[in-house]
């Protein structure tokens, strides 16, 4: 088994250290190609110690982390307890590092990162093109300002992580990146080797009424959709639809850009989600959760337990063989959303078969269409694929601690 996820929810963060390590040398043994380590409640204080030791005794080639409000391992949601999980691969042959680690401090702008960046992409030896999983701090690291750069310089690069969402404050967070633990910053982690990475991405939203044309905006607010007021327009779409969804649009509206005007129709995978956060009576305008762009393609969207539900089982339906996944989900999902716990975690691993490991985040990090971006209440998943192994060894053997 190239892929291993050890979880502890022992109180003692040395006991807990021990657990999650004694389980990948158990499976894998020591220097694995890639390590992420995942820690929650009272373990956040303890980041550097587990970082350390993880580091010191497995000597993995590429290790990051990040500290999380919750944590997933294997068909489990652990949510705001304490915890620590460390998700660990070997990704297959081939000449030179397989994988890298790289801090990225974002100041002043993300391209201040470029030259670390470039390094570890030229540095890593992969079969096909290389993935990237980022595990950015929210109140320090310009993500959506790096995302938007690295789609330019870097677009066969697919990238995907979350953002962390143990601390509620700047300086609380904690980010591993190799040999260091920064309070600050993101960590990037390039996967190459002969691994295969899958990124999918479940918005959890649906799409009601009809599609219009952005006709007249500015910045971030609305003016004209298709000619007419948007607040109009949406009093139109309101009345045609069903209690059920009425409901829905009054607990919270979303509106969905689509991301490739080329397309004829558009199905719920076509639309960059973000949130309405606000509409002016007497102007019709609305203002959105993103920039709105004149000549776009836009749609009203409604989320809840069971569109989210449909979404993702959708998302999964037709994924490839898998040995392990990574799961970034949002910290408004898990019991916030669904009626029963561990929903994201055991459904991911349902489908695929595989071990799971991941965090609940302040913001997830995936593609739709042709670059990724920040989502909110969205589930964004890494499948792992080692082709040098058999392809039936793709079962978890994770342990209950």
């Amino acid at each position: 088994m190239p892929f291993t996820v050890g979880l502890s929810q022992h109180s003692d963060p040395g006991v807990a250290t021990g657990e999650i390590v004694g389980r990948v040398l158990e499976s894998l043994g020591v220097q694995p190609d890639v390590a992420l380590l995942f820690t929650s409640g009272e373990h956040m204080a303890h980041t550097d110690e587990i970082a350390a030791a993880v580091g010191e005794l497995l000597s993995p080639g590429a290790f990051i982390g990040t500290t999380a409000c919750s944590v997933a391992a294997g068909e489990r949601e652990i949510e705001e307890e304490t915890a620590a999980v460390l998700w660990v691969g070997s990704l297959g042959s081939g000449e030179g590092p397989r994988a890298r680690a790289v801090w990225l401090s974002g100041v002043p702008d993300p391209t201040a990162d470029d030259e670390a960046l470039a390094a570890a992409l030229d540095s890593v030896h992969a079969t096909g093109d290389p993935s990237m999983i980022v595990l950015a701090d929210p109140y320090s690291y310009p993500v959506d300002a790096a995302l938007a750069h690295w789609a330019q310089r870097w677009p066969h690069v697919s990238v995907l992580g979350g953002l962390s969402s143990g601390a509620p404050m700047p300086g609380g967070n904690r980010i591993v990146a190799d040999g260091g633990v920064h309070r600050s910053g993101a960590a990037a982690l390039i996967v190459g080797g002969s691994a295969t990475v899958t990124h999918l991405v479940s918005q959890g939203c649906r799409p009601i009424g009809q599609p219009y044309i952005i006709t007249e905006a500015e910045g971030n607010v609305v003016r004209s959709l298709g000619g007419l007021p948007p607040f109009e327009r949406l009093q139109r779409m309101f009345s045609k639809l069903d209690p059920a969804d009425q409901r829905l649009v009054q607990r919270g509206l979303h509106v969905g850009r689509v991301t490739d005007e080329r397309k004829v129709e558009f199905g719920s995978g076509d639309f960059l989600i973000r949130g309405v956060l606000g509409a002016d009576r007497e102007s019709g305008a609305i203002a959105i959760g993103d920039e709105a762009p004149i000549g776009a393609t836009v749609q009203f969207h409604v989320r809840d337990a069971r569109t989210a539900d449909e979404d993702l089982r959708a998302a999964l339906e037709h994924s490839p063989p898998t040995q392990s996944a990574l799961l970034f989900t949002c910290n408004g999902r898990g019991t916030h959303l669904f009626e029963t716990p561990h929903h994201d975690a055991s459904v991911l691993a349902e489908h695929t078969s595989a071990e799971v490991a991941g965090m609940f985040c302040a913001g997830e990090i995936g593609p739709v269409g042709a670059r990724s971006y920040v989502h909110g209440f969205t589930a964004s998943m890494a499948l792992f694929r080692d082709n040098d192994t058999d392809s039936d060894d793709t079962s978890s053997h994770l342990p209950t601690s």
